[in-house]
Formats: C-alpha cells, sequence, structure tokens
C-alpha cells in the first residue's frame, strides 16, 4: 500500500487499525475462510482468549480432520499464539 499510495489515508493508520499483524486481537480468519468459500469451508479459531480453555488444539484439528475425511471440505484452523 505504501509503495502505491505513500501519501494515503492508509499511511497514516497504524497496523492495529488496518486489522492486520498478529496477536489476539487479529481478525477471525478461520470465519473469513469460511465466508469467502460461501459456507463450504470449515473453519476454527483456537488459542484466542475469548476461546481459551474451551477447547485444545489437538480436539480442534481432530475436529478438522474429520471434516476433511468425512465431508471432503475444506478445513481452516487459526491458531493464535501466545506473545513471545
Amino acid at each position: 500500500m505504501l509503495g502505491v499510495h505513500p501519501t494515503g489515508h492508509g499511511s497514516k493508520a497504524s497496523g492495529a487499525q488496518l486489522s492486520v499483524g498478529f496477536g489476539p486481537h487479529c481478525p477471525d480468519y478461520a470465519q473469513i475462510a469460511v465466508a469467502a468459500s460461501a459456507g463450504w469451508a470449515w473453519g476454527k479459531r483456537v488459542g484466542d482468549e475469548a476461546n481459551r480453555g474451551k477447547e485444545t488444539l489437538l480436539n480442534v484439528i481432530m475436529e478438522a480432520v474429520k471434516v476433511v475425511l468425512d465431508q471432503r471440505r475444506c478445513a481452516v484452523v487459526d491458531c493464535v499464539l501466545e506473545s513471545i
């Protein structure tokens, strides 16, 4: 963006305002993939504050594999990692 419009509106916005970057407050990429596929793809986010403790990564991966093998659908697992 900056290479094309170095003084445009986006040049003054932070990464957080543009919803880009890493961290617990980034977009739910799994649900973006589901929406982009008109609901055909399966997606789940794991590791963010809203889901912490509810489901383990292993359970989500097992569910994703089942969707792929049984339903022959695409599965997207969005993993939010703690800051290093």
